[in-house]
């Protein structure tokens, strides 16, 4: 008769279920091992999201660029001197070309791929500023300008889509503010190399951002896997997958609409435009980007050494302007990381009341310097100036293109992402050749920031009527808000009326029916 072995020493888990040892110690090991290979794959869709974003430093630099290149232009001894109008075209054609490379990148995102299109950018980048370095001419400036525009609007749109289709639900959000984090920190360095460069030496020097990009990319990222099924490349497709979620046969979401080719570009053109849950949030969206302009987040980024030099104060304007690159880059890094805590609404109307009253207090401190030099100190101004860009990377400048990437339904986000992308730079393009004339119409530098300190004041009441709540929201549910509202007000009115059926329902359930006599 075979003798039995001895039972396993039981173990008691953290729940206080006994089980044998070494079955426990196994489902222990196995649990470890699914928790590693599940961190590891968040980690590759997170290297490999932050290394398409990183693009955005080159956004920065070009943004920035112009607030160094006007100075030096219109002082007395430039060597290409340019009239005030010149300038506000040197500061705009940028944001101008970007709506031509965004149309480009209809067309080249589903040839190329996502992640090819964005290194292809680097191309016409670098020719952009090597026009600008050899310039000899106001008209060889705006050339390298536009090249530079093109560039980056090519590379907008495949990067969030890269993102949508590789990078899963609970670190995408997070993903999206940290292309403004990046597009801070190229700001700053574009601030701090423009105040101890030459306009041409800086222009050299900026050729060599795109190396960091491409050089992560290259390390870190291989092609959506979406896009590779999309094209039939089976095979390619399935290793993509396994290198981003360890199993080969896993995607996001399906081909976008363009991906499929045929005319459904048209259909979907007729969805964003005809269909409640495509044209609300598209009307919606464009409303707050017109109001970002006009609060003058962007203002602030492209002419800031004039802005500080109009206001009188004492403070040097390249000095301030770099404090104020960091306040920036500080305050869109901590965003992403407040964004999981608090709603969309909270932050914006946070953001409104804060704009409202840091220019506010800014513009005052201007009025009285400009009336009466030394008789309030400059302080008060870059105090002013700091708190007003800090709220605004808690909502102005960085939740409006975070909530583009939220509020549409997948069918519509191939178009509407360049779309509004496209609508948000004209609009920018705008703002920044009416701001000089703006700025002598309302009696120079404190009048326009008392202007933006009542814009930031009205865009308070726009956030508490018609802004959404999405945080914690899933697609389904954002669809059924615009479905059934126009307003946030309404709503909430829904959501009353609602309670109260429900509570008068179980009211009616718990009364007794009367007995008949």
């Amino acid at each position: 008769m075979a003798v039995k072995d001895p039972p396993s020493v039981a173990t008691v888990d953290g729940n206080g279920a006994a089980h044998p040892a070494e079955y426990g110690a196994k489902d222990r090991q196995d649990d470890a091992q699914a928790r590693g290979h599940a961190r590891r794959a968040i980690w590759k869709q997170f290297a490999a999201s932050a290394a398409v974003q990183c693009f955005h430093l080159m956004t920065g630099v070009c943004m920035a660029y112009s607030s160094s290149l006007i100075p030096a232009l219109e002082a007395a001894d430039s060597d290409i001197p340019v009239t005030r109008h010149q300038s506000a075209w040197l500061a705009s054609t940028f944001v101008l070309a970007v709506p031509v490379g965004s149309t480009l990148s209809l067309c080249l995102n589903d040839v190329l791929g996502r992640l090819m299109l964005v290194k292809t950018v680097s191309i016409p980048y670098c020719i952009g500023w090597s026009l600008i370095a050899t310039a000899t001419s106001f008209e060889q400036l705006v050339i390298g300008r536009l090249c530079t525009g093109v560039a980056i609007g090519m590379a907008h749109s495949p990067s969030l889509l890269f993102i949508t289709e590789v990078a899963t639900k609970n670190i995408r959000g997070g993903l999206t503010a940290v292309a403004t984090a990046l597009a801070s920190m190229g700001i700053v360095g574009c601030y701090v190399m423009g105040a101890y460069m030459d306009w041409r030496t800086h222009a050299w020097a900026l050729c060599a951002v795109p190396a960091l990009p491409l050089l992560l990319q290259t390390v870190f990222a291989t092609e959506s896997p979406v896009w590779l099924r999309a094209r039939g490349r089976t095979e390619a497709g399935a290793k993509a997958s396994q290198y981003y979620y360890n199993d080969p046969d896993m995607v996001l979401s399906g081909p976008s609409a363009s991906a499929k080719g045929g005319n459904s570009i048209w259909h979907v053109s007729r969805l964003l435009f005809t269909n409640p849950l495509g044209y609300k949030p598209l009307i919606l969206v464009f409303a707050m980007f017109v109001i970002q302009q006009v609060v003058g987040v962007y203002i602030t980024i492209y002419y800031a050494v004039t802005f500080f030099q109009e206001t009188g104060s004492t403070i040097d304007a390249y000095m301030a302007t770099i404090l104020i690159g960091v306040v920036r880059f500080i305050g869109c890094t901590t965003v992403s990381l407040v964004m999981t805590k608090f709603g969309r609404r909270t932050l914006m109307l946070l953001s409104s009341v804060g704009q409202t009253v840091f220019m506010t207090m800014s513009g005052y401190a201007t009025m009285c310097i400009l009336q009466e030099p030394g008789s309030v100190s400059s302080m008060w101004v870059v105090a002013g100036l700091l708190g007003y860009i800090a709220l605004g990377c808690l909502g102005w400048q960085t939740i409006p293109w975070s909530m583009m990437a939220e509020l549409f339904p997948h069918e519509v986000r191939s178009l509407a992402q360049p779309f509004n992308s496209s609508m948000a730079h004209i609009l920018m393009f705008a703002m920044l050749q009416v701001y000089p004339i703006l700025n002598d119409l309302v009696g120079g530098a404190a009048g326009i920031q008392y202007l933006f300190a009542a814009v930031s004041a009205l865009s308070a009441v726009f956030v508490f009527v018609f802004l959404p709540e999405t945080r914690g929201r899933t697609l389904p549910e954002i669809e059924d808000y615009f479905r059934n509202n126009v307003t946030f007000l309404t709503e909430k009115a829904r959501r009353r009326a609602a309670r109260r059926a429900v509570a008068q329902a179980a009211l009616t359930a718990k009364t007794p029916s009367t007995p008949p006599v």
